[in-house]
């Protein structure tokens, strides 16, 4: 009698087993046991994937045919960026002529801070 419960048990045994192994291949086979993680969007990424990524993140007005630089607005950024030419053309000149054993001369400062507000200008009547 005992050989028939061993056979029994044994069966059932098996039985529990295969029925557990088929549900975990087919929870691993549907990814339910453990799902893969989805990356989350980025909050800096931009909005239109095809831009450039500085004019993503900016609310630059672009300019289109119907919108264009009046011609008197242009000679002055044409002027502005003549006058930021030779700035920056001379600021070069007295860099290499600086001694740099010595300390930085303090107008060699103040010019590179004019130069940068004209840029800044320039940029600025360009985008308005």
């Amino acid at each position: 009698m005992q050989s028939t419960r061993r056979g029994v048990m044994l069966t059932m045994g098996g039985a529990v087993a295969a029925i557990l192994a088929s549900r975990l291949d087919s929870s691993t086979a549907e990814g339910q046991l453990h799902p893969t993680p989805q990356p989350l969007p980025s909050p800096n990424a931009p909005t239109n994937m095809n831009a450039p990524v500085q004019l993503g993140q900016q609310d630059i007005p672009l300019r289109g045919p119907g919108n264009p630089i009046p011609p008197a607005t242009w000679n002055e950024i044409k002027a502005d960026a003549q006058k930021l030419y030779q700035m920056a053309a001379g600021f070069a000149t007295q860099v290499d002529n600086t001694n740099v054993a010595q300390m930085l001369p303090l107008s060699l400062l103040r010019e590179a801070h004019e130069i940068e507000k004209l840029a800044k200008h320039i940029q600025s009547r360009m985008k308005s």
